[in-house]
């Protein structure tokens, strides 16, 4: 067993023997999960029944580009196709200009100050963009940009990966000036991104890649906002078969996590099964005792399930 914190998040990494043990539980006020790293599947079973949930690493977000726009919106339920519409209407109304433009230094100037200043916010913000600057730049015929700009003022932008290999463009980095959130202008850069990318002829939209625990790094918002926009959450090794690593985890405590957290876990086969393959289902975990799970079941997961934990009793011995 080995206790350690990532980013913040206190977990301890056991192997399968001690997770069903049960000899972690000795630290479970200590941490916030406890992990088995690439559990062997034929333990998957016994694992899962034990409270520790085999599930992708990381996810991916996809979406095909479909023929058209119209298409595109037709597939989204009708309360996001109004969501784009009011933000489209706003976006007009606050004289927002977009543009396609090439990723070069000059434009990172303008974009990563305001990529940094959304970043930081975050409890738990990595700069990623502005540590891979020169990398992206010295990539730059393989992105393009999709700005937003307020008369000279760039409002928003999102950098984007073009990749024939996948036939997918892929966002990348994205950020909005705070003034323009009410606008609903993050929401209008993607629709931009899939109508460049279309206009390109690829297939695939990408909205990156998270990691599989939404409270941490990734806030559970996240999630509802991206299946809102109409995109998927797939494991990663259906996408990159290179990048397929699993873990069950089981979620103790939300010191450092947001409450609430989920992970999106494999779904159970005819067998009772986890079963390593696209279908998910999501695993949320509260102090509630009740919860709406309505913004976090969106129609391509097999199921929702909540998990209630109790609050950790006060330390009265410091």
């Amino acid at each position: 067993m080995i206790l350690k914190t990532v980013a913040g998040l206190p977990l301890a990494v056991v192997d399968v023997q001690e997770a069903l043990g049960g000899e972690w539980r000795r630290h479970r006020h200590q941490v916030d999960v406890v992990r088995v790293q690439n559990p062997p599947a034929e333990h998957w079973t016994e694992l899962a029944a034990a409270g520790f949930l085999p599930k992708p690493q990381v996810v991916v977000w996809r979406a095909a580009t479909a023929g058209s726009e119209e298409e595109f919106l037709n597939g989204l339920n009708s309360r996001d196709r109004r969501n784009v519409f009011a933000a489209r209407r706003r976006g007009l109304a606050a004289g927002l200009r977009f543009e396609v433009r090439p990723v070069s230094p000059k434009l990172l100037e303008e974009f990563l100050p305001l990529y940094e200043s959304q970043v930081t916010a975050m409890r738990h913000g990595w700069l990623l963009a502005v540590q891979q600057r020169e990398r992206i730049l010295a990539e730059g015929e393989r992105y393009f940009a999709l700005c937003a700009w307020d008369g000279e003022t760039l409002a928003g932008a999102c950098l984007n990966l073009q990749s024939r290999d996948k036939d997918e463009v892929r966002a990348r980095f994205s950020a909005v000036a705070p003034r323009y959130h009410a606008t609903g202008l993050a929401r209008l850069l993607y629709m931009e991104v899939i109508e460049e990318a279309r206009r390109r002829e690829f297939t695939w939209v990408s909205l990156g890649s998270d990691p599989n625990l939404y409270g941490h790094l990734t806030k559970p918002g996240l999630f509802g906002f991206k299946s809102r926009l109409g995109f998927v959450a797939l494991p990663s090794h259906l996408v990159d078969p290179a990048s397929g690593s699993d873990q069950a985890d089981r979620i103790v405590n939300l010191g450092a996590l947001t409450d609430p957290s989920f992970v999106l876990a494999y779904a159970v086969g005819p067998d009772g099964r986890p079963e390593r393959g696209a279908a998910l289902r999501l695993e949320m975990f509260s102090f509630a005792e009740e919860l709406d799970l309505r913004p976090y079941s969106p129609a391509y997961l097999t199921g929702v399930r909540l998990h209630h934990l109790h609050r950790p009793l006060l330390d009265t011995t410091r």
